[in-house]
């Protein structure tokens, strides 16, 4: 899946959700009546809607319509209507028309980031209170709040139901057979150039044809170097995308493509031909999203595959443990009434429980999610096992630099500009062309 199409879907896809809230003592995470309802009692529910995109036959839209269901199950006085839509135009449309018409559903899904910032200051009810009071729920998540957070905005305004990161898969018989070790900082990648050419293998093959992989790359190497003050600066116009610090990045770059880090022909190499380069053997690692785990499973060398963080720089390993990735999750309506309001509480919290996402696990027979929670290695493909291993330093998750600057359009400016330098362009003029797009859209 490509990363620029998750964004997309990260930018604009909203989910709402139903659910009736109850009075009493037992564990509300696990969407249990909680007590005596009058209005239940009186036979009356409250009725709760809720939109995402999981509308489908996949065994994901299955899981989350099974758990809707249990949910009601558990809650008798709680009527959720699920007006989820696969369609993506279908779905921006129904959501955009709830706001604009004040009908929004109580709970609807998001990926946060500077295109969520309108709704958290307008129309998004601030969670943080209900975190804190449950710690049991809260704690349970990876560090992923930060999505739903602003320096200029007093709460947290989403909670996690999916997440997405980047790393490196590695062929572990391959590096054997080169008698090499996987690479835990930069410095260490250029010389692995040598050690794989007598076996017909690059380090590392990137396709650069659909562009957002190189955009990925810079992203990285800035949080490995700089952490993310640099994006903060560059966001605040402090810092420029042309100065030595940035230009130093993009060089990194064009060295590795010419000492021969990414193999030939990059800019006409798509994502598919990198992924078949790395299954037979011809390219050592792969640097792709955990949304690959499943077809690494599949592939005919799931056996042989490692999965490693990206390196680090030897000078800054204060920010090894920084990760490119990013949440997707719920929000709820501020507007809601009381009793709905609870509700909706309610359900976001049965939804994104440990138990929940262990139905998930068991439905789709695999992924990663936004909790920690042990499956036991038995009931996990050692893709995903090595996956989690992996993933288990990161300390915080950041994503694109782009996706924290309100300028329009920075994303797609960036990406081809950092293509035309694999084409041929110096380093200095693909920072300078970046930097004059900022400055003409002021």
């Amino acid at each position: 899946m490509k990363k620029k199409s998750i964004m997309t879907l990260l930018a604009m896809t909203l989910v709402s959700t139903t659910v009736l809230a109850a009075c009493g003592g037992k564990d509300v995470s696990k969407g249990e009546t909680t007590g005596g309802n009058d209005s239940a009692k009186a036979g009356k529910q409250t009725e709760i809607h809720i939109l995402t995109r999981f509308a489908g036959s996949d065994p994901k839209s299955k899981a989350f319509q099974d758990l809707l269901k249990k949910f009601m199950e558990k809650n008798p006085d709680v009527k959720v209507v699920d007006e989820s839509l696969n369609d993506e135009n279908a779905f921006n449309n129904k959501f955009k028309t709830g706001v604009a018409t004040g009908n929004m559903p109580e709970i609807w899904m998001n990926y946060g980031g500077e295109a969520f910032k309108d709704y958290a200051k307008n129309v998004a009810l601030d969670i943080e209170p209900y975190l804190k009071e449950d710690k049991a729920w809260s704690d349970a998540f990876l560090p992923l709040f930060d999505t739903w957070k602003y320096s200029d905005l007093q709460g947290i305004y989403g909670v996690p139901n999916e997440f997405y990161s980047v790393a490196i898969y590695y062929n572990k018989e391959l590096f054997e057979k080169a008698g090499a070790k996987p690479p835990t900082t930069i410095e260490e990648v250029p010389a692995l150039v040598d050690k794989f050419k007598p076996l017909g293998a690059v380090p590392m093959a990137m396709g650069e044809k659909e562009n957002f992989r190189g955009g990925h790359l810079m992203n990285y190497l800035s949080m490995k170097k700089f952490g993310f003050q640099k994006t903060q600066d560059l966001v605040s116009r402090k810092a420029k995308w042309n100065d030595p610090d940035m230009v130093g990045l993009l060089q990194i770059m064009k060295d590795w493509q010419d000492k021969g880090v990414f193999g030939q022909n990059i800019v006409t190499l798509d994502n598919n031909a990198t992924t078949a380069m790395f299954f037979s053997g011809k390219s050592a690692m792969l640097f792709e999203g955990v949304w690959a785990v499943s077809s690494m499973a599949a592939s005919p060398i799931a056996d042989k595959i490692g999965v490693i963080p990206f390196p680090y720089f030897q000078d800054k390993p204060e920010f090894k443990d920084t990760w490119f990735g990013g949440a997707g999750g719920y929000s709820i309506a501020k507007s809601a009434e009381a009793g709905k309001r609870d509700a909706a509480v309610k359900l976001v919290k049965y939804l994104t429980s440990v138990e929940a996402f262990q139905y998930y696990f068991e439905a789709t027979k695999g992924g990663v999610y936004p909790v920690k929670m042990d499956m036991g290695t038995s009931k996990v493909d050692p893709v995903t096992t090595e996956y989690i291993k992996a993933q288990n330093s990161a300390k915080e998750f950041k994503a694109e630099i782009e996706s924290y600057d309100p300028l329009a359009q920075l994303t797609d400016k960036t990406r081809n500009e950092i293509q035309g330098m694999f084409a041929g362009n110096k380093p200095q003029k693909t920072a300078d062309a970046i930097q004059s797009f900022v400055d003409s859209n002021k």
